[in-house]
């Protein structure tokens, strides 16, 4: 730790309209090892890695003008919280259970971020929390990674872990070598200056979705959660989600499976759709599951249409940050826009490609100017962006959809081998879906939903459902 301090320097990074909605939020996820790395060689590799990542030890405060900073002080550090602590349970008994985490000790894992102790002056809130859960018998391991919403993405947050894990397996090896001495490990240069999303192209073809625009304006509650502290707006969040009678689901899925349903819609791909991908598939599936599990529960009313909120990385599409290794928040939300009476009826291969290819031509649109033109947009007032995120969120026929399948969860290896399974640990808005990559080396998917039961039971009964399982 000594000398992750002794490299850091004091400074402010300020925070932009993209990081506002997501202010209050975490990326929590359980890491499943069958075997075990020595607490010394993950500690001090810890500690190394965040020398690269010195915005995890910041405080995050706001400004006068409602925006938020994250404050680097040398001499004031917020270090996360790091523990490695024994556990009673075998890992077999996870693996068995298919890692249900309530068989845990209670308080496994320790989870501290967004609550702050009362009466304890200058406390902040933590950016990120990390617990190495070892399993009975040395059978094992778990690593529960919590980072800020905030500061990260989910392509941030494996660019830590993944960091994390390169040096680890570094120094295993010189410790394996008797070597410890000399140790040198060249720095990767990640950048969090939000300043390199600013951009002053303009269009005139106005690319932002009529929806949005509908959406995006200021209220006093926008406003109001604009301008009070991140501790005080997560515990409202907590308040808000305890009266939700919403659950997380994981439902694993076959790659052969979405691979029948990819070869059954080629064949009726839209001929202005250049080609789709097993991700756009799968868009569809959650697309026509979630409007067929709507209907069942009789929330649609009066609807006509369904609304997935797809949430997109930028980077690829914008030439300044292909390799610039920007670690911050780079995504931007898009709307897939299907027809209710195409996706309520029975199973066709027709309503799944057209929704499919509605899926492609949303993701094909989001160019540079779309990009520039969304920054410019949630920056012009970023109270605005709060609310149109709140509001997306609470209408009936819409979802929330983010794809980590290409994240590399699955390349974390501390020199032990690699995760028998990565899963999110909770998620924080209703009918919000994760689709991950499945296990190593079964080729297949995993979604982690979180919904209520009543929708839960209308998915389970959709002939879709049915027709891949």
């Amino acid at each position: 730790m000594d000398n992750f301090i002794a490299s850091v320097q004091s400074q402010t990074i300020y925070l932009d309209g993209i990081d506002n909605p997501t202010s209050v939020l975490t990326i929590p996820f359980y890491y499943w090892y069958e075997k075990t790395v020595l607490s010394n060689i993950l500690k001090v590799s810890f500690y190394k890695a965040l020398e690269e990542f010195p915005i995890l030890a910041g405080r995050m405060k706001t400004k006068s003008d409602s925006r938020n900073v994250v404050v680097i002080d040398k001499s004031s550090l917020n270090m996360p919280d790091y523990t490695d602590s024994p556990c009673n349970v075998h890992f077999q008994t996870l693996k068995d259970a298919n890692f249900d985490v309530s068989l845990l000790p209670v308080n496994y894992p320790l989870e501290r971020m967004n609550r702050v102790p009362p009466g304890v002056a200058g406390h902040s809130m933590k950016l990120a929390e990390f617990h190495i859960i070892r399993m009975k018998d040395d059978s094992g391991m778990c690593i529960y990674a919590n980072i800020s919403h905030a500061i990260f993405d989910g392509t941030s947050y494996c660019a830590f872990m993944k960091r994390w894990t390169e040096i680890s397996r570094y120094i295993l090896t010189a410790h394996e070598k008797q070597d410890m001495h000399g140790v040198d490990i060249s720095t990767q240069g990640f950048q969090f200056d939000r300043s390199i999303l600013e951009t002053d192209e303009h269009s005139e073809c106005d690319a932002i979705d009529p929806v949005f625009r509908k959406l995006y304006k200021s209220t006093i509650v926008s406003r109001f959660v604009a301008w009070i502290s991140p501790e005080l707006c997560g515990r409202l969040l907590k308040l808000a989600l305890a009266s939700l009678n919403i659950h997380n689901y994981y439902y694993h899925l076959s790659g052969s499976a979405i691979e029948h349903l990819f070869r059954l819609i080629q064949p009726l791909v839209e001929p202005d759709i250049s080609h789709i991908s097993a991700n756009d598939v799968l868009t569809a599936l959650v697309t026509v599951l979630f409007a067929q599990a709507f209907h069942k529960a009789g929330s649609l009313s009066g609807e006509t249409e369904i609304l997935a909120t797809i949430a997109v990385d930028i980077r690829p599409r914008v030439e300044r940050l292909t390799n610039a290794n920007y670690a911050g928040n780079a995504i931007v939300l898009k709307l897939a826009t299907s027809p209710l009476d195409l996706l309520l009826k029975g199973y066709s291969p027709h309503s799944l490609v057209a929704v499919a290819c509605n899926t492609r031509r949303a993701v094909d649109g989001m160019d540079k100017h779309y990009c520039s033109q969304m920054w410019n947009f949630v920056n012009s007032d970023p109270s605005g962006y709060i609310s149109l995120v709140g509001r997306l969120a609470r209408k009936p026929n819409t979802y929330m959809l983010t794809n980590h399948t290409r994240f590399g969860y699955y390349e974390t290896d501390f020199g032990s081998g690699l995760p028998v399974l990565v899963r999110p640990a909770f998620l924080t808005s209703e009918n919000f879906v994760v689709i991950m990559p499945g296990r190593p080396r079964l080729g297949s998917y995993e979604l982690a939903i979180t919904m209520s039961p009543k929708v839960a039971k209308g998915m389970m009964e959709s002939e879709y459902w049915k027709c891949i399982y």
